[in-house]
């Protein structure tokens, strides 16, 4: 009974031992991939100074900008996940739902765009091929470049290209410093574009900055909050079209957080703890193994000894 029992211990100990090292090494290119099933609502709010095409005039608002980040799980697979992106930019004022459309009677609508890029699930980088259908607001010769909705898996602190879809740019996004925040410490990256040549409406020439500073869970490269700052200009230089700075609302920062906790979680059970109660597991059942088969040498030393020589008795 005992040799079968300890023959069991050993099988469970290699197993586990063997699982342990599986998990550890190869767990992280399966649980280190960005989900196929986003589904995500980010709001970010901000005052603006906007011209007013009616009057003529700079009116002061308040800007809501709702993105929505959906993967199409169709066309992505296992190395590249496809997602679809809009974006839709309203004047908030008389309970005005997330996006009107150019009709809207009060002309609360600033713009409606649309992106759908293709990203590498574990570093977050676009990958460029017709296959995946990529695009801005339609223009299929839009290409992207560098990271786009996310940072890669433990990003570093260091320049990444960070794409911005309306100048169609990827300027440096340079590592700025940390920030706590929802129990997390971020690191933060600023990506700056300054002054260029861009259109601030339809046949409207003008100029275009915009300053991204974004704060970045580095395990999960989840970005948890999000601010930016972006002025137009007419083509004169002088006369400004918009000027507003769009922060994450808390919904938003909340949500983001919970999901790179979330993602951080899995991360860690399943290369952390479970490889850790394996270890334990494989080497206490290899243990018990051994004490068994010492036990059961102890107790029959002489179970293979050979027999001991036998005296007759002498007769009388």
């Amino acid at each position: 009974m005992r040799k079968w029992s300890s023959a069991v211990l050993v099988l469970i100990g290699v197993f586990a031992l063997v699982t342990a090292g599986l998990l550890r090494f190869y767990a992280p290119s399966h649980a280190e991939k960005t989900p196929l099933n986003l589904d995500i609502k980010q709001v970010a709010t901000g005052p603006a100074k906007i011209l007013n095409n009616k009057t003529g005039k700079i009116d002061d608002v308040t800007l809501n900008a709702t993105r929505r980040v959906r993967t199409d799980s169709a066309a992505s697979n296992g190395t590249v996940t496809v997602v679809q992106e809009s974006l839709c930019i309203v004047i908030a004022t008389d309970n005005v739902p997330e996006c009107v459309d150019a009709q809207d009677p009060q002309g609360r609508l600033v713009s409606f765009t649309t992106d759908r890029s293709a990203n590498d699930r574990r570093s977050a980088e676009s990958v460029n091929d017709p296959k995946y259908a990529e695009n801005i607001n339609g223009d299929t010769n839009a290409k992207h470049v560098g990271l786009t909705y996310k940072w890669p898996f433990h990003a570093k602190k260091q320049t990444y290209k960070f794409f911005d879809p309306v100048s169609q740019q990827a300027p440096d996004a340079k590592f700025i410093g940390t920030e706590k925040l929802a129990g997390l410490t971020l690191y933060k990256y600023q990506a700056d574009i300054v002054h260029i040549s861009l259109p601030v409406g339809p046949g409207i020439p003008g100029f275009y900055s915009d300053s991204r500073i974004v704060s970045v869970d580095p395990v999960t490269g989840a970005i948890v909050k999000g601010i930016e700052h972006q002025t137009r200009y007419l083509a004169d230089g002088t006369t400004k079209a918009l000027d507003t700075t769009l922060t994450f609302d808390q919904d938003a920062i909340n949500y983001q957080a919970k999901q790179a906790k979330d993602g951080r979680n899995k991360i860690t059970l399943l290369t952390v703890i479970l490889p850790i109660v394996l270890l334990v597991v494989g080497i206490l059942a290899l243990a018990g193994a051994f004490l068994l088969i010492r036990r059961d040498d102890t107790e029959d030393p002489g179970a293979h000894a050979a027999p001991a020589d036998s005296t007759e008795p002498v007769p009388v």
